[in-house]
């Protein structure tokens, strides 16, 4: 029996390929984050009933959706009926999945995640979600787990003042957990490469952006109309403490 109360880097599940932990991680200021606050995951509509008992006992209370109705319709999430958590569907995308996986164009990534950094709406939801859930694990996912979650674990390492190396090695190992990708990949040889890969020059280039044009994640964050409770809790929640943590 898989004990859900240890701390896991990447969990223990059967139908899951990468739902892992965004605790353990050392920050600037000395502290590390916390181990079953935050849970960064790819699809989970084949979530079994053992996994689903696993995620309930290894402290999940809150489900933040990143995907668009589309893909929820044909894999749906089976959390959204468990009494054990609450479901949130907010889509962070900036035009259909299905209009960039068969794009003709080439696409670089990082230019793709800087247009999610640029979705206001949706990052100030998301960050209201997490700042107001019950007090426990929340795990957030789109499909394969890499790209916009792999922006919003970069936005929630960062705020935390995770050192810039491990929040980009956080996002590289992805390729590695996603093995289905890699049969994809030899299989259909018109799938873009570039969805295949967690290259470190793509979430680079999102990390620099924010740097460049906003200096600290808390700055990104008001931009997008954040408040500053808001980001002090979220921080909260990252770090384990109740009072105010330092701007990053």
């Amino acid at each position: 029996m898989k004990n859900a109360k240890l701390n896991w880097v990447r969990l223990p599940l059967d139908s899951i390929e990468n739902c892992r932990e965004l605790g353990g991680y050392n920050t600037k200021h000395g502290e590390q984050t916390m181990w079953h606050a935050f849970l960064r995951s790819a699809d989970m509509s084949k979530l079994t009933k053992d996994d689903t008992e696993f995620l309930k006992e290894y402290g999940v209370k809150t489900v933040i959706d990143l995907r668009g109705e589309d893909e929820i319709q044909t894999h749906k999430n089976p959390l959204k009926e468990e009494s054990f958590c609450a479901y949130y569907n907010i889509p962070f995308l900036t035009k259909n999945v299905s209009d960039i996986t068969f794009s003709t164009e080439t696409i670089f990534m990082g230019d793709f995640y800087i247009e999610l950094l640029e979705q206001c709406e949706s990052v100030k939801r998301i960050f209201e979600v997490i700042g107001q859930a019950e007090e426990g694990c929340i795990v957030f996912h789109c499909m394969a787990g890499k790209d916009r979650t792999g922006v919003l674990a970069m936005l929630l390492l960062g705020l935390a003042g995770v050192e810039k190396k491990d929040i980009i090695s956080n996002y590289e190992v992805t390729y590695t957990n996603l093995e289905s990708f890699h049969e994809m990949g030899s299989v259909n040889r018109k799938f873009p490469i570039e969805l295949l890969y967690s290259d470190r020059d793509y979430i680079l280039k999102a990390y620099e952006y924010i740097q460049n044009t906003y200096q600290t994640f808390d700055n990104y964050l008001i931009a997008k109309g954040v408040n500053q409770e808001v980001i002090d809790r979220v921080k909260g929640r990252l770090l384990g403490l109740s009072e105010t943590v330092k701007s990053n």
